[in-house]
């Protein structure tokens, strides 16, 4: 008999389990329905961002071409000083 109401219980709970999923999808389908449904000019607000977003692609080129010499130079600097340091550990100074 304990096992028939342990089943019982655990098909109760489950059920529960499945209102909730269901009430808070339903909830939130609601919000997204109410919200998309606002009268919101979508133009007016994205614009904005992207006028600023273009704006800002000049001068991310401009930091880009300033760094990409001195990451070169960098590079060569580090390569030289390390092929040295081999041929001198190589020495054995």
């Amino acid at each position: 008999m304990s096992e028939d109401v342990t089943v019982k219980t655990r098909l109760e709970d489950s059920l529960m389990g499945a209102r909730v999923k269901i009430v808070s999808v339903a909830a939130g389908a609601s919000a997204l329905v109410a919200s998309a449904s606002a009268d919101v000019d979508i133009n007016a607000t994205i614009s904005p961002i992207l006028n600023q977003v273009i704006a800002l692609i000049p001068t991310i080129i401009s930091l880009v071409v300033a760094i990409v010499p001195a990451i070169i130079v960098i590079a060569i600097v580090g390569f030289v000083v390390g092929f040295l340091d081999k041929i001198l550990k190589m020495m054995h100074l």
